[in-house]
């Protein structure tokens, strides 16, 4: 069984041109039919959901356009929550990892001594609390499902129409 990702992604082809396919998705960020806010560097976009419909676990969608060919841009995506979330997460996994390291170390210099280790018994709390973290992330890509699917929505479909695409027949991510 395959574990759900922290942070989906997508990867797709679009037969244009790199310059043309980075203005189409500039072009979001000023469109008023558009809920979306975001900024631009290089071939490198953030896309997120307006400051008043934002919440804690609100998506923000990294985008690279990679020019594959002189009429191919392969368009590579990942969706994470705010940069703080994420941040605040990673450093909370971290904190995690640290501490397991030294119970561990800590048992083992029991073991030397030929004790019991009984600081091994740290080591539940910390996998229920780095498991019930993870659980939690799903739990917000869930309640950002929509927010998500609106930002995939509007990058494909904004690309399609600025290549002539008629229909896109692309699974979600």
């Amino acid at each position: 069984m395959q574990l759900p990702p922290m942070r989906p992604k997508f990867e797709f082809n679009f037969p244009i041109e790199q310059p043309r396919a980075l203005d189409l998705l500039k072009s979001i960020m000023d469109n008023n039919d558009h809920p979306i806010e975001g900024r631009a560097a290089g071939n490198h976009l953030m896309l997120v959901i307006p400051t008043k419909d934002r919440h804690f676990w609100s998506p923000w969608l990294n985008l690279e356009a990679i020019d594959e060919s002189s009429k191919t841009t392969h368009i590579k995506g990942r969706f994470s929550p705010n940069p703080a979330v994420w941040t605040g997460f990673m450093m909370v996994y971290a904190s995690l990892l640290v501490l397991a390291f030294l119970t561990i170390i800590f048992a083992f210099a029991q073991l030397i001594m030929h004790n019991q280790p009984w600081a091994l018994q740290f080591l539940i709390p910390i996998i229920l609390i780095a498991a019930t973290m993870y659980w939690s992330s799903l739990i917000g890509q869930r309640i950002a499902q929509d927010q998500m699917q609106l930002l995939y929505r509007v990058t494909l479909e904004t690309l399609a129409q600025g290549s002539g695409i008629d229909s896109i027949d692309h699974p979600n991510p």
